[in-house]
C-alpha cells in the first residue's frame, strides 16, 4: 500500500495535487493508495485533525496530536509505502522526522523552505541536519528545488517530475457562489485572475503597479480579480489609482469559489518573484485559460516548452504593464494550441517519472 501524507490538505488547495498524484501512482501497476489526511473526502474520519482551525493554543495542540496520529500510523504500516507532501511549513521538520521513521519513504518538495522564509538560519539547519542523514528518497519539481536539496545535502535517491496536472472537474453549483463574487466578473472586459496566497513572493504588489502604471486605455479594458488568503498584507501598500478597480477576495476561497473564478475569467496573473513550481499554473493549464507569467526558471521552462500557454515578460511591474497590454492585442484564439495541449497531456517527463519511480514502489522491502 501507498500512503501521500499530506496535514495541509483543503487549507491551501493541496488536495487537488494529491488527486492528481494518487491518479499516478495509481496507473503503476494498479498500485494501491490511500490518504493520511486533515479534511474529510468521503465518510471515513481523518487520520489527522485540521491543525489550522480555532485559537492558536488549540492549533498548537492539534499540531502535537496529528505528530502523535502520524507515528502510530506510520508503526502500524512498516512494510508500506510512504511519500510526504511539504509545504515550506516551519512544522515540516517535525514532520519529517516522522516520516523518515518509515522504513520505505519518499519526500515529495513542493517548498523546501516556506517562499517567506528564506532568511530562516534556524529552520535552514534542520531541514539540512534531516536531508542530509535521514531522508532516502525525494521528489524534486524544479531546479530551484534541486538547488535546496543540494545545499541541504541530501544524498540519497532523487526522482524528477513536473507537477502533475490536475484533473478535477470543472463544475461548480452557482449558488454557493456569493453575488459580490458573481457581480465581480466583467462580461465586458477582459478578466484577469490572480489567485492562491497573497504575499510579497507571489508578486501581487508588482500586478497591482502594473494596474496603476498602464495607459487609460488599457485600464478600461480589463477587469482584475484577487482572490485568496492575505499571508503579509503587502498589497495594502499599493494604493490604486481613482480609475483603476480592482476586486479584492482576501479570504479561503471555497472549491466552488475556485472553479467558478477560473471558469470565468480569461487570464491567470502569475507575477511571482520566486516559486519551485506551481499549482496555480498547473489549475490554469487545466482550465485552458493563458497565463501572465514573470521571467523566473520555473515559468520560462513552461512556456518555453508550451509557448502557446500564456505570455512570458520581466520581473518589474513596468515589463508587466507591458504583458498586460500585449494580451489586449492577442487572438484568444492563439492560445491553447491543439498539438501542445496533447503534447502537455501525455508529458514525456511524468512517464519517465512513473517508470523510475515503479523500482522504488515494487522494490523488496528489504532493498527500498
Amino acid at each position: 500500500m501507498i500512503y501521500l501524507v499530506d496535514f495541509i490538505g483543503v487549507h491551501c488547495g493541496m488536495h487537488y495535487y494529491l488527486d492528481a498524484f494518487k491518479d499516478i501512482l495509481e496507473s503503476i501497476d494498479g498500485g494501491r493508495v490511500g490518504i493520511v489526511y486533515n479534511y474529510s473526502l468521503t465518510e471515513d474520519k481523518p487520520v489527522l485533525l485540521n491543525q489550522y482551525k480555532r485559537h492558536k493554543l488549540q492549533k498548537m495542540f492539534n499540531a502535537l496530536r496529528n505528530l502523535r496520529r502520524l507515528k502510530k500510523f506510520i508503526s502500524r504500516h512498516r512494510t508500506d509505502k510512504f511519500i510526504y507532501l511539504t509545504y515550506g511549513n516551519i512544522l515540516d521538520p517535525y514532520f519529517l522526522k516522522v516520516v523518515a521513521k518509515a522504513p520505505h519513504h519518499c519526500i515529495d518538495i513542493h517548498e523546501a523552505l516556506a517562499q517567506n522564509e528564506d532568511s530562516n538560519i534556524k529552520l535552514r539547519e534542520k531541514l539540512s541536519g534531516i536531508y542530509s542523514s535521514k531522508i532516502k528518497h525525494a521528489i524534486s519539481h524544479s531546479t530551484r528545488t534541486d538547488d535546496y536539496l543540494m545545499q541541504f545535502g541530501f544524498q540519497g535517491t532523487k526522482f524528477d517530475v513536473p507537477h502533475f496536472h490536475y484533473i478535477f472537474p470543472h463544475a461548480y453549483d452557482l449558488s454557493a457562489i456569493p453575488s459580490e463574487m458573481q457581480d465581480a466578473i466583467a462580461k465586458d472586459k477582459v478578466n484577469i485572475l490572480f489567485f492562491g496566497n497573497i504575499t510579497r513572493e507571489k508578486g501581487v504588489d508588482i500586478l497591482l503597479d502594473a494596474v496603476n502604471n498602464i495607459s487609460d486605455e488599457d485600464a478600461a479594458k480589463i477587469n482584475v480579480i484577487v482572490a485568496g488568503k492575505d499571508i503579509d498584507g503587502v498589497y495594502k501598500n499599493v494604493k490604486l489609482k481613482a480609475n483603476r478597480k480592482v476586486h479584492f477576495f482576501t479570504r479561503h476561497i471555497s472549491d466552488d469559489e475556485l472553479r467558478f473564478l477560473y471558469d470565468k475569467v480569461d487570464f491567470l496573473a502569475l507575477p511571482y518573484r520566486k516559486t519551485s513550481q506551481s499549482g496555480i499554473l498547473e489549475m490554469a493549464f487545466h482550465f485552458k485559460k493563458p497565463i501572465i507569467a514573470s521571467h523566473i526558471p520555473y515559468f520560462r521552462k513552461m512556456l518555453t516548452e508550451f509557448p502557446s500557454f500564456g505570455i512570458l515578460d520581466g520581473n518589474s511591474s513596468k515589463d508587466y504593464s507591458q504583458a498586460i497590454h500585449q494580451i489586449l492585442l492577442r487572438d484568444p484564439s492563439s492560445f491553447f494550441k491543439d498539438e501542445e495541449y496533447d503534447r502537455y497531456q501525455n508529458r514525456k517527463e511524468v512517464e519517465l517519472f512513473k517508470t523510475q519511480f515503479k523500482d522504488w514502489l515494487f522494490a523488496d522491502n528489504k532493498n527500498s
